[in-house]
């Protein structure tokens, strides 16, 4: 069990998610204090920090210290005046929710992001939860036959497999479509690993989702189709996952290769504001960080 000097983990769930406490993300932090978070994230694959109502230039401080973020265009989601590296994810009476799918940021693209960074600046005050999967424990939770048969597979990841569905023709239309368009160019269709190994952790991870895979090399079409049934099923077992309550500044930090999440759609018509930004590269991994053990 990892030892914490400056911070306290406590894990949320058997298999995924864990709360930190004793920091305050509108303070400056050192170089040992985010080594800490980041070995609780390379062990938990998610971690959850309560009451930081941090603004959205504080949010990109802090993230900056585990990598470069990414500058956003304006395509699904609204951008802040000031930091375009955050995301205004607005859903309001006016603009239902329309994820209802597990999912991993950016693994579509040929640099898949490192991690996402999303904060509650308006949550409803009821519902709106975002449950999180392990895909480490996805992975050790199936079969010793079914892990020989993926293996060495590899799939092909589509940012239009989700793209295209009608849920989301709303973000062809309108001011959106220019950065939808540019989104769609630079991201064809690319293939990774089906089952990486974590470059922190050393790790086996499921690199699955229901959105974003669209089929396992070295299987025919019915028959990547039904193992695509079959994964996204077994990646929605309760056993593998953890769902967060949000409350006003409360912040998720998740690495999008061992995880996935989904956004519950149970508040419409009420309002629920979030803002998010994407991590690029892990830094303090490309350091050496050991992760807990």
């Amino acid at each position: 069990m990892q030892d914490y000097a400056h911070i306290t983990v406590e894990p949320a769930s058997r298999n995924c998610g864990a709360f930190i406490a004793g920091i305050d993300l509108k303070k400056p932090i050192t170089e040992a204090v985010c080594r800490e978070i980041h070995a609780a994230l390379m062990r938990h694959q998610v971690v959850f920090f309560r009451d930081q109502d941090v603004t959205p230039l504080e949010q990109t401080t802090f993230a900056r210290h585990f990598g470069p973020l990414r500058i956003k265009h304006r395509s699904a989601f609204e951008l802040h005046d000031d930091t375009p590296e955050v995301s205004v994810i607005v859903n309001d009476r006016a603009h239902p929710p329309y994820i209802d799918h597990y999912h991993a940021d950016g693994m579509f693209r040929a640099e898949p992001e490192f991690a996402s960074m999303l904060k509650a600046e308006a949550p409803p005050a009821m519902g709106g939860d975002t449950i999180f999967v392990s895909l480490t424990a996805a992975w050790n939770g199936l079969s010793d036959a079914l892990r020989a048969t993926l293996d060495d597979k590899i799939a092909v990841y589509d940012f239009m497999k989700l793209h295209s569905t009608p849920e989301k023709a709303r973000n062809w239309t309108g001011p959106s479509r220019e950065g939808m368009i540019k989104s769609r160019d630079e991201n064809p269709p690319v293939q990774h690993p089906l089952v990486p190994k974590h470059p922190v952790t050393g790790e086996r991870c499921l690199y699955f989702s229901e959105s974003f895979t669209a089929s396992i090399l070295g299987l025919n079409k019915y028959e990547s189709e039904a193992m695509h049934a079959l994964l996204t099923r077994h990646c929605a077992k309760p056993e593998f996952q953890y769902r967060l309550q949000w409350r006003k500044g409360t912040i998720a930090m998740w690495d999008n290769l061992s995880s996935l999440h989904y956004a519950v759609a149970d508040y419409w018509p009420d309002t629920r504001i979030m803002h998010r930004l994407t991590i690029l590269k892990d830094a303090i991994g490309m350091k050496g960080a050991v992760a807990a053990e």
